[in-house]
């Protein structure tokens, strides 16, 4: 355990405190370690820059059915590229 101001962390709490730093080379580098943890790399670098923490919600559902329209890159090459999706990458590729 991690002691903090007098406070016990166990040490899975103390790991989730360090900043993450996926590798910024490219899209599939930045989801290497899964969605959540873009996400969390993401939130990191936009709180201090807002000067506030981003609002919190929960969604709770059940029943629920989700269809997504995505636009699939057939690559001409023999190596395959990951892209996140974004505006850019959706114009890039039309």
């Amino acid at each position: 355990m991690t002691k903090r101001n007098d406070v016990h962390v166990p040490p899975a709490m103390a790991q989730m405190e360090t900043k993450l730093q996926p590798g910024l080379e490219s899209g599939q580098a930045l989801m290497a370690q899964g969605e959540a943890a873009f996400h969390d790399f993401v939130a990191q670098q936009l709180e201090p820059a807002l000067g506030h923490t981003l609002p919190q919600m929960e969604v709770r559902c059940k029943n629920l059915s989700v269809i997504a329209e995505v636009a699939m890159v057939q690559q001409t090459s023999t190596t395959t590229t990951f892209e996140l999706p974004s505006v850019y990458n959706t114009v890039k590729h039309a």
